[in-house]
């Protein structure tokens, strides 16, 4: 469970029905494997509103961002990736990979 009382899907849910972000930038997105490669300076988008590492802690990002670029290139042993926002490579955070999507036309 995720904040504001919503549910994450399954891995794979959201890759099986691709989502859309709001209006203006309609790209789609889709969830990825663990095993996934060339991650490291990819934008993806965020899954939560309150983005958490392996342990469930939430991770210091900006509140309604949606997009972040992800400074690992695979998946680390935890299941989390270093990421941090567009506009802020200094501001690192680690999110567990099932909470993160890649855009399809990136």
């Amino acid at each position: 469970m995720t904040g504001a009382g919503t549910q994450m899907p399954e891995p794979g849910e959201a890759g099986a029905a691709a989502q859309m972000q709001p209006a203006g930038e309609a790209q789609e997105f889709h969830q990825f494997s663990y095993e996934a490669t060339g991650l490291s300076g990819r934008r993806l988008r965020l899954l939560t509103e309150v983005p958490t590492n392996d342990a469930g802690f939430p991770q210091d990002l900006p509140e309604g961002i949606t997009d972040v670029i992800s400074d690992d290139d695979v998946v680390g042993p935890n299941l989390s990736l270093r990421v941090h926002p567009v506009d802020d490579p200094t501001q690192i955070a680690y999110v567990a990979y099932d909470q993160l999507a890649m855009y399809d036309d990136e």
